[in-house]
């Protein structure tokens, strides 16, 4: 654990905070004052806008993004025949501060030219700009895209419906084979050109269906939308993807795993200003309390089934056995990955009452020992949530084979 440090100028900080806290409040606020910090990925703004032709799919993509149905109660109304007038923003289910903006079209006679539409639906707001169409992109969408490069910021051309396109692609090549691959070069081409010197790589260009968020572009779309955001937008946004769009991508997957091991430091980091506070027993008790709630992230943005749900009773017995090595809510239940907690711990209590030197060793152990535990633990969580995935994989495998049947 040689590579491990305490980030010196933040736990300071921190310990001094938390010093005042426990003087105003004692020890029992503790866990909130922690819970707090590590959930402010929940406060981070992120405005995401949306425009296009009417009919283009923008509110079905804002449904599925957010895996939602079309009829839901806070679903975007799907109509092809609804004009958008005015911005107006969709929350993510999990997340309020994370907004979904269906914005009007250029050429309306509300938004007659460019100057009119960036005034009205203040464009410096919005964090990036996705542009749709289902058939080809017009001069207006271009007009666009150039506005937001010239204020630095990301935007994206989506064409959709693709799903549409593929079936009737199918349906007209009964008699020979179909070639998907080359149907999609065409699109894609098609949509390239029409945007003349704009982009420079057609693979810019994402081509999706709002009802197969698991075929084409719509993963790749949704990477690059993580991408374009800043590190805490990112982090809050990733955290915001649903089941159904974590368990699509073997990509999105790991990029939830990756969040959630550079958090590690920072639960770890929490760990070791408690231990510097000297009150008897105090550090124990919040490692437990932090590792247990990072633990239920874990579980929960990686998608594993509660026990007892239908999805958990339906799992292979390996696979339970495994599903329920992971799903720990006591302290006790944390021993098998503390080889030697016990004695560190001792060790700890008693070093922090030393002068001067001991609230340092204390803090520099305890911080140790949480950051050694939750390296054991996400890598468990996360074997225990492939399984799950491949046993849903091969689920829908053989429905889809029943079906055709």
């Amino acid at each position: 654990m040689s590579d491990i440090f305490l980030p010196e100028c933040e736990i300071v900080d921190l310990t001094e905070e938390l010093r005042k806290e426990i003087e105003e409040f004692g020890v029992s606020n503790i866990e909130e004052f922690f819970k707090k910090r590590l959930e402010n990925w929940k406060s981070v703004e992120v405005n995401i806008a949306i425009t296009g032709e009417a009919g283009s799919g923008k509110s079905s993509f804002i449904n599925t993004i957010r895996e939602l149905d079309d009829d839901d109660d806070d679903a975007a109304p799907v109509d092809v025949l609804e004009c958008t007038k005015e911005p107006r923003s969709y929350d993510h289910p999990t997340n309020n501060k994370i907004k979904f903006w269906d914005l009007p079209g250029i050429g309306t006679p509300d938004y007659p030219d460019l100057d009119t539409y960036c005034n009205k639906v203040q464009l410096e707001k919005y964090h990036t700009y996705l542009i749709f169409t289902s058939t080809r992109f017009q001069a207006n969408d271009l007009k666009l895209a150039e506005k937001v490069r010239s204020i630095k910021k990301k935007f994206f051309f989506i064409r959709t419906k693709i799903d549409e396109n593929a079936r009737a692609q199918e349906k007209r090549k009964r008699k020979q084979k179909y070639d998907e691959e080359a149907m999609l070069a065409r699109i894609r081409e098609k949509c390239f050109q029409s945007l003349g010197n704009l982009l420079t790589n057609d693979q810019d260009i994402f081509l999706i269906s709002n009802h197969d968020p698991d075929k084409w572009d719509f993963v790749r779309l949704t990477q690059a939308i993580l991408d374009a955001l800043t590190r805490y937008q990112r982090e809050s946004m990733t955290f915001a993807l649903g089941k159904v769009i974590t368990r699509s991508s073997q990509d999105i997957f790991q990029r939830k795993v990756n969040v959630l091991r550079q958090r590690i430091w920072k639960v770890a980091a929490a760990s070791g200003v408690v231990a510097a506070i000297p009150v008897p027993g105090l550090s124990f008790a919040v490692d437990a309390a932090l590792i247990l709630r990072e633990l239920s992230l874990y579980r929960s943005q990686l998608g594993l089934p509660e026990i007892g749900s239908a999805e958990f009773v339906q799992l292979h017995l390996a696979t339970k056995k495994k599903v329920l090595s992971v799903t720990l809510t006591t302290a006790a239940q944390l021993s098998p990955y503390f080889a030697s907690y016990a004695a560190s711990t001792a060790i700890e209590e008693f070093t922090r009452f030393v002068p001067f030197i001991g609230p340092a060793i204390a803090s520099g152990m305890s911080f140790t020992t949480t950051y050694y535990a939750l390296s054991k633990i996400l890598p468990d969580v996360e074997e225990a949530a492939k399984l799950v995935l491949k046993e849903a994989a091969q689920k829908t495998a053989a429905d889809l084979e029943n079906e055709v049947d």
